[in-house]
């Protein structure tokens, strides 16, 4: 029988959860095993914050779509030390998003970008490429923007998204070609971008690049001629020899026998950016630096976020603990789903495996549109609950499931599907809002 049938203790549940997460010694742990992985987290944290947005920035400037509207590129936190009165409601850390529209206005204009980060002898080139609306099939890229909103959420935030989902470089290709398929995207589009990322990440450990590499893990590449040369595999999964000799080559440059003609710009071999005061890093790099620097300073704030919301009566009892309660309740609509859909399998198809993928399946059609604070999850929320379920249906398909089964399994939930999406957001943030609303009654 799958564990997912076993009636379990809703108290042994609650227990287990506050014992690892909302306990006074689940916090010091916690605390001390951030300090512990602290140097590990500063490596990850350069090596994929980096990348990623300086490939958004780059796509940013082919695709036509402003800094600030590109996530993880835009996402960003503070923290504050809660009053008096939040404290005494377990509040003890408030973490407030930075908008960077109002710290860098450069970020909210194509012109004003463009004038920001680049040389002034190629800002006229690049301001013509922007403002126009692009037509599918008829406007070169790099000479429109977007259009429509599911395409342009694609490349917006959700690629990079599905790239931490699936870390696997086949296992991400595969759920790009599915997506950028049904969005009927022109196949060379996905291919660009998933190239576009893929030389950034080779060229940040298999040579040193000014702006991305990082010192101790970066290395000296082999030369020929003037331009570095390092080993790259593109989305079809040919190597080829990638040459290039500044960032915005591998960001937005045409590479002959990589790059599509229209996906790139032909660039000098010295760098388009403009220094500021002729030696000192662009905007650009000096925000994401300055991103990077305040995500490491702030690791241990993660104890504080898993723990947020928990009095210190709480962290002594679960009894007393709203946060375990709450994970309960969570809980037990997982369970509920599980058991809803192993008793719904057909014979022929029940065996462990597949039961577990069906109940993933099922979960995911759930969860997907009903994320709270998640970035890289719009595409799904955009599309209409048929164009959703039609991709849901694609996708795990391709997975070895059965459509048929899949249908009647969608068809059966979707009598409750809205209302239960609803009242898991709803539950997620209880314990949250009551918190917040009793600190300020106080």
């Amino acid at each position: 029988m799958p564990k997912s049938m076993i009636n379990k203790n809703s108290s042994s549940i609650k227990a287990k959860y506050h014992q690892k997460t909302a306990s006074d010694s689940a916090i010091y742990n916690t605390y001390m095993r951030l300090l512990d992985v602290e140097p590990l987290y500063a490596e990850y944290v350069w090596m994929q914050i980096s990348v990623f947005d300086l490939s958004e920035l780059g796509l940013g400037l082919l695709y036509n779509i402003l800094p600030v509207d590109f996530e993880p590129y835009s996402i960003d936190y503070t923290f504050e030390t809660p009053t008096v009165d939040e404290t005494l409601q377990g509040i003890w850390a408030k973490f407030k998003p930075v908008d960077f529209s109002k710290l860098y206005t450069w970020m909210t204009d194509f012109r004003e970008y463009i004038i920001e980060n680049f040389k002034e002898e190629y800002q006229a080139d690049l301001l013509a490429m922007t403002g126009e609306k692009a037509i599918y099939g008829v406007t070169p890229y790099a000479r429109g923007i977007y259009d429509p909103v599911l395409a342009r959420e694609f490349v917006r935030a959700t690629f990079h998204k599905l790239r931490l989902l699936r870390t696997p470089d086949e296992s991400w290709k595969s759920m790009l070609q599915q997506i950028a398929d049904y969005l009927e995207m022109i196949g060379v589009t996905d291919d660009n971008v998933f190239n576009r990322i893929m030389m950034l990440f080779s060229a940040q450990t298999q040579s040193f690049v000014l702006g991305l590499s990082i010192l101790g893990r970066s290395r000296l590449s082999e030369t020929e001629g003037d331009y570095a040369k390092i080993p790259f595999l593109d989305a079809q999964g040919y190597i080829h020899d990638l040459k290039f000799r500044t960032l915005d080559h591998l960001q937005f440059g045409f590479i002959l026998g990589v790059t599509p003609l229209g996906y790139g710009l032909l660039l000098p071999k010295n760098s388009i950016y403009k220094l500021i005061d002729g030696k000192k890093n662009p905007s650009f790099v000096k925000v994401l630096t300055e991103k990077i620097s305040g995500i490491i300073q702030r690791l241990t704030m993660t104890t504080w976020s898993y723990s947020n919301y928990n009095r210190p009566e709480e962290m002594l009892d679960y009894h007393k603990s709203d946060k375990a309660n709450q994970y309960d309740l969570l809980q037990t609509q997982r369970r509920f789903i599980e058991n809803w859909v192993y008793e719904r399998i057909p014979p022929d198809e029940a065996n462990p495996v597949r039961i577990r993928q069906y109940q993933n399946a099922v979960l995911q059609c759930i969860c997907w549109r009903a994320k709270r604070h998640r970035w890289g999850f719009k595409s799904w929320k955009h599309m209409t609950e048929e164009q959703f379920k039609e991709w849901w249906l694609n996708y795990w398909e391709t997975q070895g499931l059965s459509r048929e089964t899949l249908n009647n399994l969608y068809g059966g939930m979707s009598l409750w599907l809205e209302r239960l999406r609803e009242s898991k957001l709803n539950l997620g943030k209880k314990v949250q809002q009551i918190r917040k609303r009793l600190a300020l009654s106080v």
